[in-house]
């Protein structure tokens, strides 16, 4: 298809040689030409003079083609340079990613790591014997806690695009060990912690067990951070239909959430006014629910806390 450029480009050549022609003619110069030539007839000019406007038009042709050419090229070089930037950008963009991974990484395995320390120095202090084994079984709890949470690090970290793979597990039992995981932390800032299974739970589903256990420590561990007294409720319920998805509530007391954080409460390191930490757990908490095409929602208003509600898609499995 011819461009307009291209179109223009004969105009201006067919007009500087058309201008040429008359400047050749106004001048007399065909006529002097003439007289030259036949002076000279052995060198064969007319033939010359019969030539040259072909000789013309080919070099006309020939720049129009090159110019043409060289256009062309330059448009691919464009496109080039385009495609060099937007892979360069998709390669910075990638390369942030896995600075807030690691930097997410680091900020999720650092709490069970200082509830081992602090549980082993309230050890070194008591001489009680029933505080001591409460201490060390704290201390383990914590342990296990971090071990979950470097599988879940390494799990999430390996899949990229896919949701982890579904598992068997009890709800109550996942309760349970969330409880046993977040009560160290919990107690530390003198907070009560309240754990319920909803009646009409399925004792056994499948879905990302790992997902919800991530999900819960990380909701506790953020009502911890932003609760000064009263304490936490977690709640484990399934919708009106057990086989659709299972309802986890995380409820506090704290200071609560002023409308106009809410809208990037989940953005990462966002924090509210004031707020303590590096504000990223609550986007491991959205970014595992948009994998495992789950929801999460939150509830809050200044002086009355916060409450965060997670559906997770499950399967029910009967029981064996």
């Amino acid at each position: 298809m011819i461009e307009k450029r291209h179109i223009g480009e004969t105009a201006v050549y067919a007009a500087v040689l058309m201008a040429g022609i008359w400047l050749f003619v106004r001048l007399d110069a065909y006529e002097a030409f003439h007289r030259w030539s036949r002076a000279r007839e052995g060198w064969e000019l007319d033939e010359l003079a019969l030539i040259l406007p072909a000789v013309l038009v080919c070099l006309v042709l020939f720049s129009f083609n090159r110019t043409r050419e060289l256009r062309k090229r330059a448009r691919l070089l464009e496109e080039s340079r385009r495609e060099l930037a937007k892979a360069h950008e998709s390669l910075r963009s990638l390369n942030q990613s896995r600075e807030a991974f690691l930097t997410t990484a680091c900020h999720e395995l650092k709490s069970p790591l200082i509830g081992i320390v602090n549980a082993f120095e309230l050890l070194r202090m008591t001489e009680d014997q029933g505080e001591r084994e409460e201490l060390i079984q704290l201390a383990g709890v914590a342990a296990r806690k971090l071990g979950i949470l470097v599988d879940g690090v390494l799990e999430f970290s390996r899949q990229e695009s896919m949701a982890p793979a579904p598992t068997v597990f009890s709800p109550a039992e996942l309760l349970a060990s969330v409880r046993d995981m977040s009560l160290l932390q919990v107690r530390s800032r003198g907070l009560a912690l309240t754990t319920e299974t909803a009646d009409g739970t399925p004792p056994l589903v499948r879905g990302g067990e790992s997902v919800l256990r991530l999900v819960a420590l990380n909701l506790v561990g953020n009502a911890v951070r932003y609760t000064d007294r009263g304490g936490i409720r977690v709640e484990l319920g399934s919708r009106d239909n057990p086989a659709e998805a299972l309802v986890l509530t995380v409820s506090d007391t704290g200071r609560g959430i002023r409308a106009e954080d809410l809208a990037t409460i989940f953005d990462p390191f966002s924090t509210t006014a004031g707020g303590p930490g590096l504000g990223i757990g609550l986007s491991i908490v959205k970014r595992l629910m948009e994998r495992c095409r789950g929801t999460i929602e939150v509830d809050s208003a200044p002086g009355r806390g916060a409450r965060f509600t997670v559906q997770l898609p499950v399967e029910v499995v009967d029981a064996p």
